[in-house]
């Protein structure tokens, strides 16, 4: 009987000792396992998505215009699930004051408001957690970024990306060539002569934000040209003409966002203003973005009419011709610093009426290819090169945009 006592005395004992060995061990090993997919810190793209319940490229424009807190990494995007919580939530501060208590706020300071990405405990907590004030290096991955990236740059004037009283200002140099043939008469006989025009082009556009999905804008360019008739080694003529653009002035508005299969709708309208002897003119177009990511697709086309005047002389009527443009391309972010983009445009001109006599009609088709590159903050650096493609005549231009942001 006591042999039977002291065997359950120790089978009890064995197992007591076998429960806390599993009581110890679990929480060890819970700690070294990663959380259920459901709760894990970071989030890409699709699960951001997910988790607020929109479509994925409402988060990707969100997060594009820095509205929503997010990080770019390489070509992807990347979100905290405590910051989108926090940002849903509405987790405000007064703008400009750390120290503000938390209330709620009058209909007067909801104006002065600011998200703030992580709320002001978890902050606290990852700052005692690293033992160290927290770093601009140790910012969390949820924190807005910025700066624009050079996707946002290079699709400027292709969608409306400027907030309320944002600016930004782009001043281009750009040198073109092109060579033409026509029948001519020199000291070698009858022949064909190769007519060269370059051109050395400055130009200037300003952008504002005016209000939600509107901006206006306004630009001119300084056009110094020279032409020459050579015939063989012989020149037989040479012109030289110096000359200011047009100023046009228009405003650019969202019509409709991207969602879905949707794309991004801008219209645009622009009026030109003559500096020299031209008439006026106007032009109405719009302008189809969407994100393929990485890629960004766009597309536009316009149609400018100019009203009829008369020359300097007085005596001839002219009615400038219809002029419609259409342009495709994409551009690609290679990551927040860079990126690469390619255009392919037509421009189609229609009949010019001379005191009644129709003139010839034209067309020409021209290829763009642009690297945008960040160089310090608020600025970027676009170096180009254009080619002409088809026709009688052969065209490049080179040139350099630098836009400004302030």
């Amino acid at each position: 009987m006591s042999t039977l006592t002291d065997r359950r005395g120790r089978g009890r004992g064995f197992g007591l000792c076998a429960a806390a060995c599993v009581l110890w061990v679990l929480p060890a090993m819970a700690q070294g396992q990663a959380p259920p997919h459901g709760q894990q810190p970071v989030l890409t793209l699709t699960e951001a998505a997910n988790l607020l319940r929109i479509e994925p490229e409402e988060v990707k424009r969100l997060a594009e215009r820095q509205e929503l807190p997010a990080r770019r990494v390489g070509m992807e995007w990347r979100f905290n699930r405590a910051t989108l919580l926090t940002w849903l939530n509405g987790d405000f501060e007064l703008a400009g004051d750390a120290n503000v208590q938390r209330r709620p706020l009058a209909s007067r300071e909801l104006e002065q408001v600011a998200a703030r990405g992580l709320a002001r405990g978890e902050a606290g907590a990852q700052q005692a957690t690293a033992g160290s004030p927290q770093r601009d290096s140790d910012k969390p991955i949820g924190e807005a970024p910025e700066e624009r990236t050079a996707e946002d740059v290079f699709l400027r004037g292709r969608r409306v990306l400027l907030g309320r009283g944002d600016v930004v200002v782009d001043f281009g140099q750009f040198y073109a060539r092109g060579d033409d043939l026509q029948l001519a008469t020199g000291v070698q006989g009858l022949g064909l002569a190769t007519v060269r025009q370059e051109a050395l082009t400055s130009v200037l556009l300003a952008r504002v934000g005016i209000f939600s999905e509107t901006e206006l804008f306004a630009g001119t360019a300084f056009t110094a040209q020279r032409s020459h008739v050579l015939f063989g080694n012989e020149t037989l003529a040479s012109a030289r003409e110096n000359q200011l653009g047009n100023v046009t002035i228009g405003v650019n508005r969202t019509l409709l966002r991207e969602r879905g299969s949707r794309p991004d709708v801008i219209a645009n309208f622009a009026v030109h203003v003559p500096t020299h002897d031209t008439g006026y003119a106007m032009t109405a177009g719009a302008a189809l973005v969407k994100s393929i990511d990485p890629a960004v697709l766009f597309a536009s086309a316009s149609y400018t009419d100019a009203i009829g005047r008369r020359s300097s002389s007085g005596l001839t009527l002219l009615e400038p011709p219809a002029t419609a443009a259409a342009s495709v391309g994409y551009g690609l972010g290679l990551n927040d610093t860079t990126a690469i983009s390619t255009t392919f445009s037509g421009l189609f001109t229609g009949t010019t009426l001379i005191n009644g006599t129709a003139q010839r009609r034209s067309q020409s088709f021209s290829g763009r290819f642009a690297l945008t590159s960040r160089l310090a903050e608020g600025l970027f650096i676009e170096p180009s090169v254009s080619f002409g493609i088809g026709g009688p005549s052969d065209s490049v231009a080179f040139g350099v945009t630098v836009p400004y942001s302030f």
